[in-house]
C-alpha cells in the first residue's frame, strides 16, 4: 500500500534584541530536510533586521505583546503539519530528531506530540540534562509538579493547536497553560504524549524569561490549578497542591543558594 512521507515540520523561533543568540539557533537547523524555518523577530535590534532582510526562509518583524503572542503568530504563519518551538539561544544538538519525531506522528495518528530529553544550561550549577517529569514509564506524574514535557522538544501535530488553541497572552507559563488545557482534551480523544527515549536532542538557553522569571511562573501555575479544579477530582486536586507546594519550597532553597 502507498504511503506518503512524513510532511513538513515547521521550526518557529522568537527573538527580542538577541542576535548572537539567534545566530546559534539558525546554524543548528540549517540545511534539514522537509522543515520550514519562521522567525518572528519583536525587538528593534539593528543586527537581526538587517540579518533577517537576506534570510531566505519566513520572516516577521513587529512589535508584539509577549512571548505567547510572537508564538501564536509562528503558528498562524506556518504550513508544517507539526511544528516544534526553539526561542533564540536555544540549539537543536540532535539533527536527527526532527526527522525522527515526524515519522513517528506519520505513523501513529492516535500520538498528539513527541518529547524528549534536553540540555539546560543553568547559571547556577552549569549544564545538565533535563527529562520530562512524564515518560513511557510515568504517564501521569501530578500537574502540580510543574511543566511535564520539556517544551522545547516538544514536535506538536498543527492539528492539535486547532483543538486545544493558542497560548494565553495573559501568562509567561503559557505552554504549562497550554499542556493543561491539552490534558483535558486528551482524556475524552485518548491522545497521547510519546516520549523518545535517548541522548538529550535540544540545548535550552538558561538564561530565558521562564528562568529568570521563575516566582511569577509559580504564582501563575497556582491560578492555572485553581482555574482548572473545576474539572478534576477532589484526589486530583489535593495532589496538585501538594506537588505545588514542594515547588515553592524548592523555589526558595535555590533562591537562598543564589544569594548566599
Amino acid at each position: 500500500v502507498f504511503m506518503k512521507k512524513p510532511g513538513i515540520l515547521s521550526i518557529i523561533t522568537i527573538t527580542f534584541n538577541n542576535f548572537e543568540e539567534l545566530l546559534n539557533t539558525v546554524e543548528s537547523v540549517r540545511g534539514l530536510d522537509d522543515c520550514e524555518h519562521i522567525i518572528i523577530n519583536g525587538g528593534s535590534c539593528p543586527q537581526t533586521s538587517e540579518f533577517l532582510q537576506g534570510f531566505s526562509e519566513k520572516t516577521v518583524s513587529e512589535p508584539d505583546l509577549g512571548i505567547s503572542d510572537a508564538f501564536n503568530k509562528g503558528i498562524r504563519y506556518s504550513q508544517g503539519e507539526a511544528m516544534i518551538m526553539l526561542n533564540s539561544g536555544d540549539i537543536l544538538v540532535d539533527r536527527t530528531y526532527p526527522k525522527k519525531a515526524m515519522k513517528i506522528l506519520h505513523e501513529h495518528p492516535e500520538i498528539d506530540f513527541v518529547h524528549a530529553d534536553l540540555i539546560f544550561e543553568d547559571a547556577l550549577i552549569g549544564p545538565y540534562i533535563m527529562r520530562p517529569l512524564r515518560t513511557q514509564n510515568t504517564l501521569h506524574p501530578n500537574i502540580g509538579r510543574g511543566m511535564p514535557y520539556r517544551h522545547q522538544s516538544m514536535v506538536v501535530r498543527k492539528s492539535i493547536y486547532d483543538q486545544v488553541g493558542l497560548f494565553n497572552l495573559n501568562y509567561i507559563c503559557s505552554d504549562y497553560d497550554w499542556v493543561c488545557r491539552w490534558e483535558l482534551i486528551s482524556k475524552k480523544s485518548n491522545g497521547i504524549a510519546y516520549y523518545l527515549q535517548g541522548d538529550p536532542v535540544i540545548k535550552m538557553d538558561g538564561a530565558g524569561i521562564s528562568s529568570v522569571q521563575e516566582g511569577r511562573i509559580i504564582s501563575e501555575a497556582i491560578k492555572i490549578i485553581r482555574m482548572r479544579s473545576k474539572d478534576c477530582s477532589f484526589l486530583e486536586n489535593t495532589m496538585s497542591y501538594s506537588a505545588l507546594f514542594m515547588r515553592v519550597v524548592l523555589f526558595y532553597g535555590r533562591t537562598f543558594l543564589k544569594r548566599y
